[in-house]
């Protein structure tokens, strides 16, 4: 019996796969929007989060930690 050399359909093993690019981290200081809320990114915390302050209704600044997923860039229009 003759062993045919098997066909790889091109790919080279596990160097071939296409990964996706990990999201970075937001830049200290950028302005975002969370939710309905325009934040800004004060600090970078563990386990891909930032530290982000906002103002409420009564206008103090407060801060909170989030996840960098669920921040998303400013639209065209700022308010």
């Amino acid at each position: 019996m003759e062993q045919k050399p098997r066909e790889r359909n091109g790919r080279t093993g596990r160097t071939a796969r296409t990964r996706r690019k990990a999201p970075a981290c937001p830049p200290i200081g950028a302005l975002m929007r969370y939710g309905e809320r325009t934040v800004r990114v004060v600090a970078e915390a563990s386990g891909r989060r930032v530290i982000i302050e906002s103002v409420n209704e009564d206008g103090r600044a407060f801060r909170s930690t989030v996840k960098w997923l669920s921040l998303s860039a400013l639209g065209d229009q700022f308010f």
